[in-house]
């Protein structure tokens, strides 16, 4: 069984992770940024004083990644822990792993232990965050000017004020369980979602990028259905090529990247509804023509173009299908 890496958070990871599942895929270690400065990890870690890490995209992964079927009352007892919100705001599922995580010394994987015999349930890999150092993303804009603060991503998520640079404050150490899980990796898969926030913000940590030049593992880009106005608009493949080449130190930061089949010009024609929804975020489909990806194929970097995408109509849209997307990997990955 092939060792497959993904990074990232959000809701486009834990897409990833099951597909991999459905692919037959069981060896994954789950790498998420641990930075988050929103929502309810957001709250806890403004109470904590910022001494905590963000859990939010951690239980994400790990939900993701559970594999039994036969304690269906069991999962969701879990899913219900972990969603549960009282009247104070707080979150049963979080304060739970939060104090496993003290009982454990900040040992998480000991807490995905407990939480598998706890519930008597499986995971097919581990989730994994890239620090258990707390710190926070900083980033700078086109504007020069400066944002404290990954929430701020969010925020900012509609303006024309372009990101131009990210950093964390203060320096962390990366894991020492994500370090070799991309050291001994065959695959690496670079997941949908936020660029910054999800993705590039994994790279920060100290020892990251000489972990990655270390691997051998084939690298791989599944990009954004839709962009962020303020981190991905009309980005090319050439752009995505340059920022990651900035955020890895590496001129070859991935191998293989995954694209919907459909260019942007197609897909306006094809669902012009959808099209104008996204349009009145200022977001727009991300999709290329043949020439835009030549640009990357004469670099030596295979594109695949796939129908991996999902429509809902009546709220226009668009999400990674799992079910397509395991079709994809399991030809790209083999055993």
């Amino acid at each position: 069984m092939p060792k497959i890496v993904t990074i990232g958070g959000g809701t486009g990871a834990p897409v990833i992770i099951q597909a991999l599942l459905q692919a037959g895929f069981t060896d994954l270690s789950c790498i998420c940024a641990s930075m988050d400065s929103g929502g309810k990890t957001g709250i806890i870690r403004s109470d904590e004083r910022d001494q905590v890490i963000a859990i939010s995209d951690l239980l994400r992964n790990l939900i993701a990644l559970i594999t039994s079927t036969n304690h269906k009352k069991n999962i969701s007892a879990f899913i219900d822990l972990i969603s549960f919100i009282d009247g104070r705001q707080r979150n049963l599922g979080y304060t739970v792993y939060y104090a496993l995580l003290e009982k454990y010394h900040n040992d998480f994987l000991k807490v995905q232990d407990h939480f598998e015999s706890l519930l008597g349930i499986k995971f097919g890999g581990t989730a994994i965050p890239i620090t258990t150092g707390s710190s926070n993303l900083y980033f700078q804009t086109q504007s020069s000017q400066t944002f404290r603060g990954e929430h701020e991503l969010d925020k900012q998520s509609m303006s024309k004020n372009m990101i131009t640079n990210l950093w964390l404050e203060p320096e962390v150490q990366a894991t020492p369980e994500a370090l070799l899980a991309i050291e001994m990796a065959d695959y690496i898969i670079y997941s949908p979602g936020s660029l910054y926030g999800s993705i590039l913000a994994n790279f920060l940590p100290l020892g990251v990028k000489e972990s990655l030049v270390k691997s051998k593992a084939k690298k791989i880009l599944i990009t954004n259905l839709v962009s962020n106005r303020n981190q991905t608009h009309k980005f090319s493949p050439l752009k995505y090529l340059r920022v990651f080449q900035k955020y890895t130190s590496h001129d070859k930061p991935f191998d293989l990247i995954i694209t919907p089949h459909l260019s942007e010009t197609q897909f306006k024609k094809k669902y012009p509804q959808i099209a104008i929804s996204y349009s009145s975020e200022h977001a727009h489909f991300i999709g290329w023509s043949k020439k835009n990806i030549k640009s990357l194929t004469q670099k030596h970097i295979k594109v695949i173009t796939s129908d991996i995408l999902s429509i809902t109509p009546q709220f226009n849209r668009l999400r990674h299908d799992p079910a397509k997307l395991a079709k994809t990997l399991k030809k790209i990955i083999t055993h």
